[in-house]
C-alpha cells in the first residue's frame, strides 16, 4: 500500500465504523485478519492509502461483510465490488412475485425492451398512485429469477407517502454507493457494477433527482447495465423508451349483471383484494356489485385510490360509500386513518401534477373539469378558444400527468377528466390558476350561468361575453354516442391529437 499522511479518508472511516460494529479492537482484527495492527491504525487514520485488494479482502471476511457493505469498502479503496458484493442486496419485497392486476401488456413490452441488446433504458410515467412502483418491482424481480439479473434498488427522495393503513410509509434510502448519482458521479456507481448484467432501478426520479446525462454516463460505462426508471411527468430524451400507465381500465356497463364477469376486470380486481384483507368475511354478490363497480368508477381505476377506499368498508356500507363516492371522491381515496384529503397522497399527488403545467394549460383543466360528457379535442379548442396546435398541446400535457383519461371508443378520441381531479378542484380552486365553475345542477341553464356570473362582480360585457361562450359551448355538447356518430366527419376535418403509444 501506498504510505501517506492526510485526513481520515472515507475507507478509513468505514473500517473503524465496521471493526467497532463488529465489536474489534484494532488488535484483534489484526489477528483475525493477518493484516498488521500498524497497517489497520494507519488505513483507519488516513496515513495508508489505496490497499491492495487482498488486503481489504481480508478484512471484509474477518468483519463479516456482505453486500453493499462489502461493495463500499472495496470501492472506498479504489478497486471494482467482487461478485460477493451481490449476493446479499436487498431483497425485493414479497409481493414483486405477483403482477399487479391489468398490466400484463405494460410489463411484458418493458421485459421485451430491457433483454433486447440494444433496449437498455426504460421508463415508467404517470400519476402518483398509478401503480409505477408496483410494475418496477414485478419487472425487477422477472428479470432476476429468470435472467439471473441482480437489482439495484435506489428509492430517490420523495416527500413522505402513507401506506396502506394511512401511517407513514418509510422509504429505503438511496444504496450508499449509488448516491453519487445524485451529484452526477458514476465512479462508485461504475465500480459497483462493472461489466455485470444488473438492473438498476430508479424509482420516484420525479424531479430528475439523477440527471438524464448522468445515467447515459453510467449506461456508457458500464456495457451490461439495465436501468428502469419510474417518473410522474417524462423527462429527458423523447427517443427513451417510455411506457405510459394510465388508470386501469373500468368493467363495461354490461357486465352489471354478471358478478363474475365484472369482478374480473382489474379496478374490481384491485379493490375485492384489498377488502379481502381487511374483511375475509366480506361476500360480494348481485346485491352489490354495482355498487362497488360505481365506487370503482368514481375512483377512476387508479390503485392506490382503490386500496384507500377498502379500509372504508370497516366503517360504512356500500350503498353509504357509493354517495361518498358520487360527492367527494377525493375524500374517499385518503384512507379514513389519514384524517382528510389534506396532506394525503392525492393531495401532494396532484400538487405535483398541477405544478408541472404551464399557467394556460391549468386554465384549460379548469374549464375541461366542468364538462360531464367526455369531449373531443375539437370541442377543447372550440371551449377554450384555442387553436388546434394549442388545444393538441395542452390535451398532450394533461394526458402526460394523468389528470384526464381517453375514453374507450372504437371511433371517436373522446377525453375526460378524472373525477377524482374535479372534486378536488372544486375543493380547492385556488389550485387551478383561476375559479373553479360549481358543478350544473338540474335548475342549471344559460340564463342561471348568465345570472351567477353578473353576481361575481365582472363587468357587464365581460359577463356577457361569458354568457355567450357559455350557451355555445352548451350548442356544441352532445351526449357521448352523438360524438362516436360524428366520428367519421370529424376525422375528415380535424388533424387528430398527437398520441402516445399506447399503454
Amino acid at each position: 500500500m501506498m504510505e501517506t499522511t492526510g485526513e481520515p479518508t472515507r475507507f478509513g472511516v468505514l473500517l473503524q465504523q465496521y471493526r467497532k460494529r463488529a465489536g474489534f479492537t484494532q488488535t484483534e482484527l489484526s489477528g483475525f485478519s493477518t493484516v498488521s495492527v500498524r497497517a489497520i491504525r494507519n488505513l483507519e487514520l488516513g496515513r495508508a492509502r489505496n490497499p491492495r485488494r487482498e488486503t481489504v479482502r481480508l478484512l471484509a471476511e474477518t468483519l463479516r461483510l456482505g453486500g453493499e457493505r462489502r461493495a463500499a469498502l472495496l470501492i472506498a479503496a479504489g478497486h471494482e465490488a467482487d461478485d460477493a458484493a451481490f449476493d446479499h442486496l436487498p431483497a425485493l419485497p414479497a409481493g414483486a412475485a405477483r403482477p399487479p392486476h391489468g398490466r400484463d401488456t405494460e410489463r411484458d413490452r418493458v421485459l421485451r425492451h430491457l433483454r433486447d441488446e440494444p433496449g437498455r433504458r426504460a421508463i415508467l410515467t404517470g400519476l402518483a398512485g398509478v401503480g409505477k412502483t408496483r410494475l418496477a418491482r414485478t419487472v425487477a424481480h422477472t428479470l432476476s429469477t429468470d435472467d439471473a439479473m441482480p437489482t439495484l434498488w435506489m428509492e430517490l427522495a420523495r416527500p413522505a407517502r402513507e401506506g396502506r393503513d394511512g401511517r407513514p410509509d418509510e422509504s429505503r434510502p438511496p444504496l450508499a454507493v449509488m448516491e453519487g448519482l445524485l451529484t452526477a458521479q458514476v465512479g462508485e456507481a461504475v465500480r459497483l457494477v462493472g461489466d455485470r448484467a444488473a438492473l438498476l432501478v430508479l424509482d420516484g426520479n420525479d424531479d430528475g433527482q439523477v440527471a438524464y446525462g448522468t445515467v447515459e454516463a453510467l449506461l456508457d460505462c458500464c456495457p451490461r447495465l439495465r436501468v428502469l426508471e419510474t417518473a410522474r411527468t417524462p423527462r429527458g430524451c423523447h427517443a427513451d423508451f417510455r411506457v405510459p400507465l394510465h388508470p386501469l381500465p373500468l368493467s363495461p356497463p354490461t357486465t352489471v349483471c354478471d358478478p363474475s364477469a365484472a369482478a374480473t376486470g382489474p379496478a374490481m380486481a384491485v379493490l375485492l383484494d384489498r377488502i379481502a384483507e381487511l374483511q375475509p368475511d366480506l361476500r360480494v354478490g348481485p346485491g352489490n356489485i354495482a355498487e362497488l363497480m360505481e365506487i370503482c368508477s368514481r375512483l377512476d381505476g387508479l390503485p392506490r385510490a382503490l386500496e384507500s377506499a377498502a379500509p372504508w368498508f370497516l366503517l360504512c356500507s356500500p350503498a353509504e360509500l357509493v354517495e361518498l363516492a358520487r360527492t367527494e371522491p377525493h375524500a374517499l381515496a385518503a384512507p379514513p386513518a389519514a384524517g382528510g384529503t389534506a396532506g394525503s397522497w392525492l393531495d401532494e399527488a396532484l400538487d405535483h401534477a398541477l405544478a408541472s403545467l404551464s399557467p394556460a394549460h391549468r386554465a384549460g383543466l379548469a374549464r375541461a373539469a366542468d364538462w360531464d360528457t367526455p369531449w373531443t379535442m375539437e370541442q377543447f379548442a372550440t371551449r377554450t378558444g384555442a387553436g388546434r396546435a394549442e388545444a393538441a398541446a395542452a390535451v398532450h400535457a394533461l394526458l402526460d400527468c394523468g389528470l384526464v383519461r381517453r375514453m374507450p371508443s372504437p371511433h371517436a378520441i373522446a377525453f375526460t377528466v378524472l373525477h377524482v381531479v374535479r372534486a378536488w378542484l372544486r375543493a380547492r380552486p385556488e389550485h387551478a390558476g383561476t375559479a373553479v365553475p360549481a358543478p350544473r345542477t338540474e335548475a342549471s341553464g344559460p340564463a342561471h350561468d348568465r345570472a351567477r356570473d353578473h353576481g361575481q362582480g365582472h363587468d357587464h360585457d365581460h359577463d356577457h361575453r361569458q354568457g355567450h361562450d357559455r350557451a355555445r359551448d352548451r350548442a356544441h355538447d352532445h351526449p357521448y354516442d352523438r360524438v362516436q356518430e360524428r366520428a367519421g366527419a370529424d376525422a375528415r376535418r380535424y388533424a387528430r391529437p398527437l398520441r402516445h403509444d399506447a399503454a
